[in-house]
């Protein structure tokens, strides 16, 4: 096909072509497309003339494609499902001038504090866009660095993790130990550290700041972890386990709150004030925040003296 032919090709001939090789028919093509049969019969015969090779070949029960008709088609479905999927994402993206931010939220931030801030900015900023990003400090920081968020909430990551990176501590959270309302252990008065042996037990990933801290906490007492493990950093997933299982969890506290004033989790009365961390803000060392991450900046201040009231 020459260049001046290629110009005569539009939509609308690849769409026609698209149909008709689907229904085999140009009645039924015309009927789907909204079109009349000779419009549909035009159409067709306007791409044979730009592609230079007949592409159809009519017969008593419809219509049958040429080995060229076959292979536009293959590419002409492809090309109008990429063009579907790029005019979805275009029309997803912000205007140019309207405020976003990017925010990385580890469990801790992602349960509780996080949704209050956002819900707080509805009034200041009808129009902002908030996306929300999730994964281990280590991958969320990776994220921030390379500007793909403007920021991260949730404890202190590693020291080896936060170059160029600059963090502000908001409060201080521990660790807890909660299970399901009725679990055996959560009727003990002061059930034992090594009791914990006998119910699987959901901890942070492995590699993660949390993860050696907790790790941190059993080895200090003397207790192995369990034979029954499970790594998860998914809220939604732990809670669901603990509902249906003997499971212990040992989660952020901020992770918990709510599910604890809702009575869904019982806290075991297990001291781990010793696994208390900072909890923060994560930003770029030295760069500017945009508008929109300054906005939400300001709403998890106030919502962090709320919570502190």
């Amino acid at each position: 096909m020459s260049a001046m032919n290629f110009a005569r090709l539009k939509l609308r001939h690849l769409q026609c072509l698209a149909m008709v090789a689907q229904e085999r028919n140009l009645v039924r093509a015309a009927k789907a497309l909204a079109l009349t049969q000779p419009a549909v019969s035009k159409t067709i015969a306007e791409l044979e003339d730009i592609v230079g090779r007949r592409l159809l070949l009519r017969r008593r029960r419809g219509v049958e494609l040429t080995p060229a008709a076959e292979v536009l088609v293959r590419h002409a479905v492809a090309a109008l499902r990429g063009l579907r999927e790029g005019l979805g994402l275009a029309l997803e993206q912000p205007e140019l001038d309207q405020l976003q931010v990017a925010v990385g939220a580890l469990p801790n931030m992602a349960a509780h504090l996080l949704p209050v801030a956002v819900a707080a900015l509805h009034d200041r900023a009808p129009a902002l866009r908030v996306r929300v990003a999730s994964g281990t400090n280590a991958q969320l920081m990776t994220q921030l660095r390379q500007g793909e968020i403007d920021l991260v909430l949730g404890r202190l990551a590693q020291a080896s993790a936060m170059a160029d990176l600059a963090f502000e501590q908001l409060y201080s959270e521990p660790l807890l130990l909660v299970t399901r309302a009725g679990h055996p252990l959560s009727a003990q008065r002061r059930p034992k550290l090594d009791a914990l042996a006998g119910y699987p037990m959901v901890m942070p990933v492995s590699g993660t700041s949390i993860r050696h801290t907790a790790d941190a906490f059993l080895f200090a007492q003397g207790i192995a972890l369990p034979r029954c493990l499970v790594e998860a950093t998914d809220t939604s997933f732990a809670v669901g386990l603990l509902q249906c299982a003997d499971a212990v969890w040992f989660a952020p506290q901020g992770a918990v709150e709510g599910f604890l004033a809702r009575g869904e989790l019982r806290r075991l009365a297990i001291d781990t004030a010793s696994t208390e961390g900072p909890v923060g803000l994560t930003v770029r060392r030295g760069g500017d925040v945009g508008e929109g991450a300054r906005l939400l900046i300001e709403a998890i201040h106030e919502a962090v003296r709320r919570r502190g009231a």
